[in-house]
């Protein structure tokens, strides 16, 4: 279920804030023709009708994730008016930094004479401006009436003003910490039942390598499970050579390899073909104990898979590679079986979500959200990274009403197609997320599964888009960019990598949320990591500002 009309309240967070940004241009500018033919009284009344619609956005959500059809199609034409008047506000924003500018240039005797981008023919008639204005009043008596149309549908659709506030409501998260690294509850069997595998020694073994595929939907906890074991000191100390890789979507043998060679060896080995990178990792993993982790493995091509395998072959015996996937056909052409994880028992959900969302393991401490958060636990359908993101988003609430907001959202009414569970869960987090964050959030709807970012690069790509209030932060909105950021990490929408610290990604559920989130109105170039463009909107930015 495509839910990209939510993101309308974050955006239109954007044009309130270029509205106030032109508005002050027209205050330092006192006494000087309006911008291409628009004046101040205009954009009060845009702003007025744009607080009309804003007051029942959250009312038009509930309905619109409901089934109404009238209020979806409704939605989807306030997207199309935003984005069209932003371009709009963005053309005005050029005309007045071009006029400040040559006003600026032209003091003289401690007077300002104002210059116009159209000339001395707008001063003797306003209704032809020069053909050089950057916009007509055509133009912008089209947006008014389609402005004043929309306020007019809205009234005969019954929404309510103000019915939720859910970013008013949203206490404000510490920015300061992410959570810590999250306990385990209900998976001490499955962890010592591998530990088993990985460390014991198999009697009368043909080969030398044996794999261990952990099976499981998505957010069942495969990939923390499989983090959990690599770092195991015990684990560390047997193995003699480790390296981990996530593979996803594309199954690239040559990046595969490269990978797992840059873990063991430091080095990068750009420009190497196949032959020279396998035979390199050959002589590197010989008479070697190694243990290789393949996260997230979606291939089914047997071709690819045993091409993979030929360098591990010369390793030692009690070589391991964990395999993780939801594919029972990925399993299949490893030869191995299967180690299956199961959802968490009630119990342990319960208790996870208190630890994310109490920083306990019971609700001892709160017995007036012991009943509620059970309820929540059970919603979560024994899936982890749902009871997570779940607890991320109740971290330091103590108001029951702000549990039963939760508990109740019309969001788990909705039909559901199979294993859509989490992200059900993960689309009601977003929900909740305070204005501010929901279109930093969005915003990486374009980058690729995997994707891994610094955090200042990320925040850099934020202010670019103008998604921080520069006026609330004063001189340092870094700061403000790096302070979202964190209570993203706190939350659980993005997670820090395990390769490299430095670095941050997305789950892939919330990588497909963000996309759902932003529906048809982004789109992103490139195959891998070194994609050169990133779109949103209608703006885009190269990759290395």
């Amino acid at each position: 279920m495509a839910i990209g009309e939510i993101f309308l309240s974050a955006f239109l967070q954007v044009l309130f804030q270029k509205l106030a940004s032109l508005g002050l241009s027209y205050a330092q500018r006192e006494g000087a023709p309006p911008f291409s033919g628009i004046r101040i009284d205009q954009l009060n009344k845009w702003k007025k009708m744009l607080d009309t619609i804003n007051a029942v956005l959250d009312d038009a959500e509930d309905k619109q994730l409901s089934g109404k059809g009238p209020v979806k199609l409704w939605l989807g034409d306030v997207r199309d008016l935003a984005y069209d008047m932003e371009d709009l506000l963005d053309e005005f924003g050029i005309e007045a930094a071009q006029a400040k500018s040559e006003a600026e240039s032209s003091k003289s005797g401690g007077l300002v004479e104002w210059k116009f981008p159209f000339g001395s023919q707008y001063k003797s008639s306003i209704s032809n401006p020069n053909p050089r204005s950057l916009v007509s009043e055509t133009e912008v008596q089209k947006i008014n009436d389609r402005l004043e149309e929309i306020v007019t549908r809205k009234a005969q659709l019954s929404l309510i003003e103000n019915v939720v506030n859910r970013s008013a409501n949203a206490d404000k998260r510490l920015p300061s910490s992410s959570l810590p690294e999250p306990r385990f509850f209900g998976r001490e069997k499955e962890e010592a039942e591998i530990l088993e595998l990985l460390t014991g020694e198999a009697k009368n073994a043909d080969s030398t390598l044996r794999i261990v595929p952990i099976i499981g939907m998505g957010g069942i906890g495969k990939t923390a499970l499989a983090q959990r074991l690599y770092n195991d000191a015990g684990v560390s100390g047997y193995f003699e050579r480790r390296a981990w890789v996530c593979v996803s979507d594309i199954f690239n043998v040559i990046n595969i390899t490269k990978t797992i060679l840059r873990s063991i060896t430091g080095l990068s080995n750009e420009g190497e073909d196949l032959n020279g990178l396998q035979v390199k990792l050959k002589d590197n993993l010989s008479w070697k104990k190694f243990l290789v982790v393949l996260d997230d493995v979606r291939n089914e091509n047997y071709g690819e898979w045993t091409a993979l395998l030929k360098p591990f072959e010369a390793g030692a015996k009690g070589s391991k590679i964990i395999v993780t996937t939801r594919n029972r056909a990925v399993v299949s052409i490893t030869g191995a079986l299967p180690y299956p994880l199961e959802e968490l028992s009630l119990d342990n959900c319960t208790s996870l979500l208190a630890f994310h969302a109490l920083r306990a393991t019971n609700f001892e401490r709160h017995p007036d959200l012991e009943t509620i958060g059970k309820k929540i636990a059970e919603k979560c359908k024994g899936l982890p990274l749902a009871t997570k993101v779940l607890g991320g988003l109740l971290r330091d609430k103590r108001n029951p009403d702000q549990w039963e907001a939760i508990l109740n959202n019309k969001m788990w009414d909705l039909p559901m197609g199979e294993n859509d569970e989490v992200l059900r869960v993960l689309k009601l987090s977003y929900v909740h997320l305070p204005t501010y964050l929901k279109r930093c959030f969005a915003y990486c709807a374009v980058f690729l599964k995997d994707y891994e970012i610094e955090r200042d690069e990320l925040v850099l790509l934020w202010i670019a888009e103008g998604f921080l209030d520069g006026h609330k932060a004063k001189e340092n909105i870094l700061k403000l960019g790096q302070n979202h950021f964190d209570e993203l990490v706190s939350g659980s929408f993005l997670q820090q990598s395990s390769v490299d610290t430095s670095k941050f990604s997305m789950h892939d559920l919330l990588n497909d949320l963000a996309k759902s989130i932003v529906g048809g109105t982004f789109f992103s170039f490139g195959e891998s990591q070194s994609a050169d463009i990133i779109c949103i909107g209608k703006i885009s930015w190269k990759d290395h500002l």
